[in-house]
Protein backbone atom coordinates (compact mmCIF):
# COMPACT_ATOMS: atom_id res chain seq x y z
CA UNK A 1 0.00 0.00 0.00
CA UNK A 2 1.38 3.39 -0.98
CA UNK A 3 2.01 6.14 1.54
CA UNK A 4 -0.59 8.29 -0.24
CA UNK A 5 -3.23 5.56 0.05
CA UNK A 6 -2.40 5.01 3.73
CA UNK A 7 -2.61 8.73 4.50
CA UNK A 8 -5.88 9.16 2.60
CA UNK A 9 -7.61 6.22 4.25
CA UNK A 10 -6.23 7.00 7.70
CA UNK A 11 -7.52 10.57 7.44
CA UNK A 12 -10.89 9.20 6.33
CA UNK A 13 -11.00 6.99 9.42
CA UNK A 14 -10.21 9.97 11.67
CA UNK A 15 -12.89 12.09 10.01
CA UNK A 16 -15.51 9.36 10.27
CA UNK A 17 -14.79 8.41 13.89
CA UNK A 18 -13.96 11.79 15.40
CA UNK A 19 -14.90 15.44 15.32
CA UNK A 20 -11.77 16.37 13.37
CA UNK A 21 -12.56 16.91 9.63
CA UNK A 22 -9.17 16.01 8.19
CA UNK A 23 -10.69 14.40 5.08
CA UNK A 24 -13.63 15.33 2.86
CA UNK A 25 -13.68 12.22 0.67
CA UNK A 26 -16.53 9.97 1.83
CA UNK A 27 -15.63 7.31 -0.73
CA UNK A 28 -12.50 6.50 1.31
CA UNK A 29 -14.49 5.53 4.41
CA UNK A 30 -15.19 1.98 3.23
CA UNK A 31 -11.49 1.28 2.82
CA UNK A 32 -10.55 2.95 6.09
CA UNK A 33 -12.01 0.30 8.42
CA UNK A 34 -8.57 -1.28 8.73
CA UNK A 35 -7.42 1.85 10.58
CA UNK A 36 -10.35 2.07 13.00
CA UNK A 37 -8.46 0.36 15.88
CA UNK A 38 -5.49 2.67 15.28
CA UNK A 39 -7.74 5.70 15.57
CA UNK A 40 -9.19 4.09 18.71
CA UNK A 41 -5.68 3.76 20.13
CA UNK A 42 -5.04 7.46 19.46
CA UNK A 43 -8.30 8.27 21.25
CA UNK A 44 -7.06 6.14 24.14
CA UNK A 45 -3.77 8.03 24.21
CA UNK A 46 -5.70 11.29 24.36
CA UNK A 47 -7.83 10.02 27.27
CA UNK A 48 -4.70 8.80 29.04
CA UNK A 49 -3.02 12.19 28.71
CA UNK A 50 -6.15 13.99 29.91
CA UNK A 51 -6.44 11.65 32.91
CA UNK A 52 -2.88 12.47 33.96
CA UNK A 53 -3.38 16.17 33.34
CA UNK A 54 -6.51 16.26 35.50
CA UNK A 55 -5.21 13.93 38.22
CA UNK A 56 -3.70 16.54 40.50
CA UNK A 57 -6.36 19.17 39.94
CA UNK A 58 -9.65 17.31 40.46
CA UNK A 59 -11.19 14.49 42.44
CA UNK A 60 -11.44 11.16 40.62
CA UNK A 61 -15.21 11.56 40.19
CA UNK A 62 -14.77 14.91 38.46
CA UNK A 63 -11.89 13.54 36.41
CA UNK A 64 -14.08 10.64 35.24
CA UNK A 65 -16.84 13.07 34.26
CA UNK A 66 -14.36 15.03 32.16
CA UNK A 67 -13.11 11.88 30.42
CA UNK A 68 -16.60 10.61 29.58
CA UNK A 69 -17.52 14.07 28.28
CA UNK A 70 -14.34 14.38 26.24
CA UNK A 71 -14.81 10.97 24.61
CA UNK A 72 -18.43 11.78 23.80
CA UNK A 73 -17.54 15.16 22.28
CA UNK A 74 -14.51 13.96 20.30
CA UNK A 75 -16.55 11.12 18.77
CA UNK A 76 -19.47 13.51 18.10
CA UNK A 77 -21.69 11.25 20.20
CA UNK A 78 -22.17 8.97 17.19
CA UNK A 79 -21.70 5.66 19.08
CA UNK A 80 -24.08 6.89 21.79
CA UNK A 81 -26.69 7.79 19.20
CA UNK A 82 -26.19 4.37 17.62
CA UNK A 83 -26.83 2.71 20.96
CA UNK A 84 -30.01 4.70 21.60
CA UNK A 85 -31.24 4.09 18.04
CA UNK A 86 -30.53 0.37 18.20
CA UNK A 87 -32.25 -0.12 21.55
CA UNK A 88 -35.21 1.94 20.39
CA UNK A 89 -35.51 0.09 17.09
CA UNK A 90 -35.20 -3.39 18.56
CA UNK A 91 -37.75 -2.55 21.25
CA UNK A 92 -40.37 -0.82 19.11
CA UNK A 93 -39.90 -2.44 15.70
CA UNK A 94 -42.01 -5.39 14.61
CA UNK A 95 -39.92 -6.56 11.65
CA UNK A 96 -36.60 -5.82 9.97
CA UNK A 97 -37.82 -2.92 7.85
CA UNK A 98 -39.69 -1.36 10.75
CA UNK A 99 -36.67 -1.63 13.06
CA UNK A 100 -34.33 -0.01 10.54
CA UNK A 101 -36.82 2.80 9.88
CA UNK A 102 -37.02 3.55 13.61
CA UNK A 103 -33.22 3.53 13.88
CA UNK A 104 -32.97 6.07 11.08
CA UNK A 105 -35.66 8.31 12.56
CA UNK A 106 -34.81 11.63 14.17
CA UNK A 107 -36.63 10.98 17.45
CA UNK A 108 -35.70 8.47 20.14
CA UNK A 109 -38.19 6.64 22.32
CA UNK A 110 -38.14 6.14 26.07
CA UNK A 111 -36.15 2.90 25.97
CA UNK A 112 -33.50 4.46 23.77
CA UNK A 113 -33.09 7.43 26.12
CA UNK A 114 -32.97 5.17 29.18
CA UNK A 115 -30.33 2.99 27.54
CA UNK A 116 -28.29 6.08 26.67
CA UNK A 117 -28.42 7.42 30.23
CA UNK A 118 -27.54 4.06 31.76
CA UNK A 119 -24.60 3.63 29.37
CA UNK A 120 -23.18 7.04 30.28
CA UNK A 121 -23.69 6.40 33.99
CA UNK A 122 -22.01 2.99 33.79
CA UNK A 123 -18.99 4.41 31.95
CA UNK A 124 -18.72 7.26 34.42
CA UNK A 125 -18.78 5.00 37.50
CA UNK A 126 -16.39 2.43 36.04
CA UNK A 127 -13.88 5.00 34.77
CA UNK A 128 -14.04 6.69 38.18
CA UNK A 129 -12.95 3.41 39.79
CA UNK A 130 -10.09 3.05 37.33
CA UNK A 131 -8.90 6.55 38.16
CA UNK A 132 -9.12 5.94 41.90
CA UNK A 133 -6.94 2.85 41.43
CA UNK A 134 -4.48 4.76 39.24
CA UNK A 135 -4.98 2.32 36.36
CA UNK A 136 -4.77 4.88 33.58
CA UNK A 137 -3.12 2.45 31.17
CA UNK A 138 -6.45 0.69 30.60
CA UNK A 139 -7.69 3.87 28.92
CA UNK A 140 -5.39 3.10 25.97
CA UNK A 141 -7.19 -0.17 25.25
CA UNK A 142 -10.76 0.96 25.84
CA UNK A 143 -11.44 2.89 22.57
CA UNK A 144 -9.26 0.47 20.60
CA UNK A 145 -11.47 -2.51 21.43
CA UNK A 146 -14.57 -0.44 20.70
CA UNK A 147 -13.43 0.46 17.18
CA UNK A 148 -12.18 -3.07 16.51
CA UNK A 149 -15.72 -4.28 17.23
CA UNK A 150 -16.91 -2.23 14.24
CA UNK A 151 -14.44 -4.06 11.99
CA UNK A 152 -15.61 -7.44 13.35
CA UNK A 153 -19.27 -6.63 12.74
CA UNK A 154 -18.55 -5.40 9.21
CA UNK A 155 -16.48 -8.46 8.32
CA UNK A 156 -18.52 -11.28 9.87
CA UNK A 157 -22.01 -10.07 9.04
CA UNK A 158 -23.82 -8.65 5.99
CA UNK A 159 -24.38 -4.91 5.62
CA UNK A 160 -27.04 -3.23 3.46
CA UNK A 161 -26.12 -2.21 -0.07
CA UNK A 162 -26.50 1.48 0.77
CA UNK A 163 -23.95 1.43 3.59
CA UNK A 164 -20.51 2.96 3.11
CA UNK A 165 -19.00 -0.27 4.39
CA UNK A 166 -20.28 -2.43 1.53
CA UNK A 167 -17.67 -4.98 0.52
CA UNK A 168 -15.29 -4.05 3.34
CA UNK A 169 -13.22 -4.92 5.12
CA UNK A 170 -11.32 -7.45 3.06
CA UNK A 171 -9.64 -10.36 4.80
CA UNK A 172 -6.36 -8.46 4.75
CA UNK A 173 -8.00 -5.38 6.25
CA UNK A 174 -9.62 -7.42 9.01
CA UNK A 175 -6.41 -9.19 9.98
CA UNK A 176 -4.35 -5.99 9.95
CA UNK A 177 -6.97 -4.32 12.16
CA UNK A 178 -6.80 -7.36 14.45
CA UNK A 179 -2.98 -7.21 14.59
CA UNK A 180 -3.18 -3.56 15.65
CA UNK A 181 -5.65 -4.48 18.39
CA UNK A 182 -3.52 -7.43 19.53
CA UNK A 183 -0.46 -5.20 19.87
CA UNK A 184 -2.40 -2.65 21.88
CA UNK A 185 -3.87 -5.40 24.09
CA UNK A 186 -0.42 -6.84 24.83
CA UNK A 187 1.00 -3.38 25.48
CA UNK A 188 -1.78 -2.62 27.95
CA UNK A 189 -2.16 -5.85 29.91
CA UNK A 190 -0.05 -8.57 28.31
CA UNK A 191 -1.71 -11.96 27.98
CA UNK A 192 -4.64 -10.76 30.07
CA UNK A 193 -5.22 -8.13 27.40
CA UNK A 194 -5.44 -10.88 24.80
CA UNK A 195 -7.96 -12.68 26.97
CA UNK A 196 -10.08 -9.54 27.14
CA UNK A 197 -9.85 -9.22 23.38
CA UNK A 198 -11.15 -12.79 22.93
CA UNK A 199 -14.01 -12.05 25.31
CA UNK A 200 -14.86 -8.95 23.29
CA UNK A 201 -14.90 -10.96 20.07
CA UNK A 202 -17.31 -13.53 21.53
CA UNK A 203 -19.53 -10.71 22.82
CA UNK A 204 -19.52 -8.86 19.49
CA UNK A 205 -20.25 -12.04 17.56
CA UNK A 206 -23.23 -12.66 19.81
CA UNK A 207 -24.51 -9.13 19.18
CA UNK A 208 -24.12 -9.62 15.44
CA UNK A 209 -25.96 -12.93 15.47
CA UNK A 210 -28.87 -11.45 17.40
CA UNK A 211 -29.18 -8.35 15.21
CA UNK A 212 -28.96 -10.30 11.97
CA UNK A 213 -31.67 -12.61 13.25
CA UNK A 214 -33.88 -9.59 13.94
CA UNK A 215 -33.23 -7.37 10.91
CA UNK A 216 -31.13 -9.48 8.55
CA UNK A 217 -28.07 -7.23 8.47
CA UNK A 218 -25.71 -4.93 10.34
CA UNK A 219 -26.16 -1.16 10.09
CA UNK A 220 -24.01 1.82 11.04
CA UNK A 221 -26.23 2.37 14.10
CA UNK A 222 -25.60 -1.20 15.24
CA UNK A 223 -21.86 -0.63 14.85
CA UNK A 224 -22.12 2.43 17.06
CA UNK A 225 -24.07 0.46 19.64
CA UNK A 226 -21.38 -2.22 19.51
CA UNK A 227 -18.73 0.38 20.34
CA UNK A 228 -20.58 1.52 23.46
CA UNK A 229 -21.44 -1.98 24.67
CA UNK A 230 -17.89 -3.24 24.12
CA UNK A 231 -16.42 -0.28 25.99
CA UNK A 232 -18.74 -0.93 28.94
CA UNK A 233 -17.91 -4.65 28.89
CA UNK A 234 -14.19 -3.88 28.79
CA UNK A 235 -14.53 -1.42 31.67
CA UNK A 236 -16.36 -4.02 33.76
CA UNK A 237 -13.53 -6.50 33.14
CA UNK A 238 -10.87 -3.85 33.85
CA UNK A 239 -12.45 -2.95 37.18
CA UNK A 240 -12.87 -6.63 38.10
CA UNK A 241 -9.14 -7.13 37.46
CA UNK A 242 -8.10 -4.30 39.75
CA UNK A 243 -8.03 -6.64 42.73
CA UNK A 244 -6.22 -9.35 40.76
CA UNK A 245 -2.47 -9.97 40.38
Amino acid sequence: MSADSFGRRFRAAISYLTIFPVSEREDDVAGSLVYFPLVGFLLGCFLWLCAYAFEGAFYSAVNALFLVSILSIVTRGVPLDGLAATIDGLHRGKDGGDIVAIMRGEHRGTFGVIGLVLALLAKYLLISQLIEAGSFLFLLLLPTLGRWSMVCLAWFFPAPQTELFEGYPSSRDFWWATVITVLCSILTRGLVGLGIMVLVWVFVYGIGQYVVRRIGRITAHVMGAGVELVEILALVVFVALLGGP
